[in-house]
């Protein structure tokens, strides 16, 4: 019994190193990923859901947008532009508690 133990040791070892390395090909894979990804991504912004950041205008060219954004970073305000899920604009989003001040600066 004494001379399997040279047997079975490296087999132990060799039976952990597969099944590592099986873990990590799931865990690490990216099949379909990005489409899960592109499809929930999509679904957010079809809902007006923007996370922690409120829509402050809508724009229809990218040039205006990029104005009103100018004119709320001179105010202190951070902002980004997205795309309008529709695809009919630019949406101005700045954070929900900026959203106030921010929609004040862009009505006048």
């Amino acid at each position: 019994m004494s001379s399997y133990h040279y047997l079975v040791a490296p087999l132990i070892a060799a039976a952990a190193l597969v099944v590592l390395i099986l873990i990590c090909r799931w865990v690490f894979a990216t099949d379909g990923r990005d489409e899960r990804t592109a499809r929930r991504l999509a679904k957010m912004q079809s809902q007006g859901d923007y996370g922690l950041l409120a829509p402050v205008a809508t724009t229809r060219t990218s040039a205006d947008a990029a104005m009103l954004r100018s004119v709320l970073a001179e105010a202190g305000i951070r902002c980004t532009v997205s795309v309008d899920a529709g695809g009919a604009g630019h949406v101005v989003l700045v954070f929900r508690d900026d959203a106030l001040r921010a929609r004040q600066l862009v009505s006048t």
